[in-house]
């Protein structure tokens, strides 16, 4: 719609008027609608918050913590009792390891032995029944996340919380807060957000199982009493998040506002569109086959032979410029255009593999799914149509997801059962980098794990989180996974990782991720004069 400058500015001017006098009139009708509806999302926060709370009383207090207590062993840091913790925390959904603590130090956990300890400081509460509760533990064996912790405290036994078992609550209230307290003591233990409970809101009694609704400090208040601990929870969100839900309210209620509406959003679109915005550059590149593939070789470990590749998607822009994947991945997420890439991945994906996998059927390729390929089967038909229409057999090829889908587990469980019922495997991807338990590992059908490049670096290294990729291997071996390195840079880490039972990596000491020409000719070479080991030539290998 283009500017007309005959007419002028009043005709645009007056329909925002139009749209302000019918979302006023709108507004008063659709008050009470919308702040019951804003109640309905506290109670369900409130719900939430306890719900997820007690299900960690449960697996600590009610499982964990009897079984380490009835437990033979004198030693709580001895092999045996870290075993039963990695075994207990591997069962427990919302914790994200089990630790012995003395002296304010942990001394050990489900991640092994801790030498002198690592420092927690001081509890923030202590419960009447004599439980330490730490708010914001910083731990540099798990990539220093803070954790929420709960310690017995007459055994010392210890229970961290996953950091993420709450945050994804706030994706829809961002402006939300919510709490724990103790129900007798009143004392606040935990709280997140803006809003904080006063003594006196914290001072009203209530029943065991019950909840009351209040509105203070510009908050719609819930809180929601335990009928099982001794605990409640509040939650809150602020009355002017009523705003959006009352203007929509108001559009449906008047249909002058709503034209009017549209009409102004057309508006707003014309002029964003004279922006050229990287999300507008994005959408044209989708359309303009800017787009392309690179393939970084999977090798495995005991031969040095390639045994596969990882599609990686890439953006050049008409001037050659490059836009990192980190880059336009997040703005293909945040814009709505998330599943068009991934469309147009799998269809490049789908060209690329069918020329290869008739060359070279014994190789194995894989291709990346984002959360939000999870969230219906679209994605999961495309591939299954790319690969029929290619002839690509489908035990060729693996569906890599992220740790941090693993939160969506309904979501993902039902996608992980269509691509299994496809033929293809599936593979974790950055594992230990996300907020997920160890026990999502447990509830899906996985074939493989791949362990982070940030933790390769510290193969050989003095850093702290060292022994985090022993940990992350014992994880994949007790569950059977097949294990792929990422980043591998130097042969020393490529011994290591061999002689930890690691069958396969990736990264420059074998090559960068390469055009789809150069990954042929090198197959295509090694077909017919492979290496003597298998492995990457000196000349092969990348020198940046």
């Amino acid at each position: 719609m283009k500017y007309d400058k005959t007419i002028g500015p009043i005709p645009y001017a007056l329909g925002v008027l139009v749209v302000a006098l019918a979302l006023s009139v709108a507004w008063a009708l659709a008050y009470w609608k919308s702040l019951q509806s804003l109640e309905d999302q506290t109670r369900h926060l409130a719900s939430e918050v306890l719900a997820r709370g007690q299900a960690v009383s449960v697996q600590f207090d009610n499982t964990a913590l009897k079984a380490l207590l009835a437990h033979p062993s004198r030693d709580p840091c001895s092999p045996d009792s870290i075993e039963m913790m990695r075994r207990l925390a591997i069962n427990a959904r919302s914790l994200r390891l089990i630790g012995h603590v003395s002296n304010n130090r942990l001394m050990c956990s489900s991640y092994g032995s801790h030498g002198e300890g690592i420092p927690m400081g001081p509890p923030d509460h202590v419960s009447k029944n004599g439980f330490e509760l730490r708010s914001a533990v910083a731990l540099p064996i798990a990539g220093n996340n803070r954790f929420v912790s709960t310690t017995h405290g007459q055994s010392g036994f210890t229970a961290f919380i996953v950091p993420g078992l709450m945050s994804d609550l706030m994706a829809g209230a961002s402006a939300g807060s919510f709490g724990v307290f103790g129900a007798t003591t009143r004392r606040l233990t935990v709280s997140r957000g803006a809003f904080r409970m006063t003594e006196a809101w914290l001072a009203e009694p209530l029943e065991a199982g019950a909840s009351r609704v209040f509105q203070g400090a510009g908050h719609l208040v819930v809180v929601q009493r335990s009928a099982q601990f001794d605990y409640a929870v509040y939650a809150a969100l602020p009355l002017s998040e009523m705003q959006d839900e009352l203007a929509t309210n108001a559009l449906i209620l008047a249909p002058l506002a709503l034209v009017s509406g549209l009409a102004l959003a057309a508006l707003i679109v014309v002029q964003a569109k004279r922006r050229q915005s990287l999300a507008n550059r994005l959408r044209q590149a989708l359309r303009r086959d800017e787009l392309f593939l690179v393939y970084q070789p999977i090798v495995e470990l005991a031969s040095g032979r390639w045994s596969g590749a990882e599609a990686l998607a890439r953006w050049r822009l008409p001037n050659g410029t490059l836009v990192p994947p980190d880059v336009f991945v997040a703005v293909a997420e945040k814009h709505g255009l998330i599943q068009d890439l991934t469309a147009r991945v799998i269809e490049l994906f789908g060209r690329d593999v069918a020329q290869l996998h008739r060359r070279h059927p014994g190789f194995h390729f894989s291709i990346n799914f984002s959360a939000h390929d999870f969230a219906g089967a679209c994605s999961v038909e495309r591939l299954r149509h790319a690969l029929a229409a290619g002839g690509i057999a489908t035990g060729q090829v693996t569906v890599e997801i992220t740790e941090r889908a693993l939160i969506q587990a309904n979501e993902v469980r039902d996608s992980i059962r269509k691509l299994r019922e496809l033929g293809t495997h599936i593979a974790i991807d950055d594992f230990g980098t996300g907020y997920s338990g160890l026990s999502y590992l447990t509830m899906l059908e996985l074939d493989a794990l791949k362990i982070d490049k940030v933790f390769v670096d510290t193969i050989g290294t003095d850093a702290v989180t060292k022994n985090v990729i022993t940990h992350i291997i014992e994880i994949g071996k007790s569950m059977g996974l097949r294990m792929v390195a990422e980043g591998v840079e130097t042969q020393a880490q490529a011994s290591y990782l061999r002689a930890q039972g690691v069958t396969h990596a990736q990264g420059w000491l074998y090559a960068k991720a390469l055009p789809l020409a150069e990954l042929r000719r090198r197959l295509d070479r090694d077909a017919l004069d492979p290496p003597p080991d298998g492995g990457a030539t000196p000349q092969d290998r990348p020198t940046a």
